[in-house]
């Protein structure tokens, strides 16, 4: 994971914040340090995953950003639960793909 360093240094101009590449290859470094309880809330919605998620169900992730939720519930959900991602950066989306494959 790739620290985040986004903002550090100073620039003229900053224009409206985007979840483009720069950001994506930092967001989970970023996400855990500027979200409270972020790991927390990934713990417990892989209990939840457990309770409410069905054999052949489909788990549905929106804004799955780097899939860091969908690689997290894999291990403890049914093996024929099928898991869909969506997210409205397409860069967001290509590192969720990475990391999934990276994942197995």
């Amino acid at each position: 994971m790739q620290n985040d360093e986004v903002f550090k240094d100073p620039k003229s101009h900053i224009d409206d914040f985007s979840f483009n590449k720069t950001v994506v290859k930092v967001f989970d470094n970023m996400v855990t340090r500027s979200v409270p309880y972020y790991l927390e809330m990934q713990r417990m919605i892989s209990e939840m995953g457990k309770d409410f998620a069905t054999p052949g169900s489909v788990v549905y992730d929106l804004g799955c950003s780097t899939g860091t939720t969908l690689i997290n519930l894999d291990p403890v959900l049914p093996p024929d639960v099928d898991f869909v991602g969506f997210d409205n950066s397409d860069e967001m989306v290509a590192q969720c793909i990475k990391n999934l494959t990276d994942n197995g």
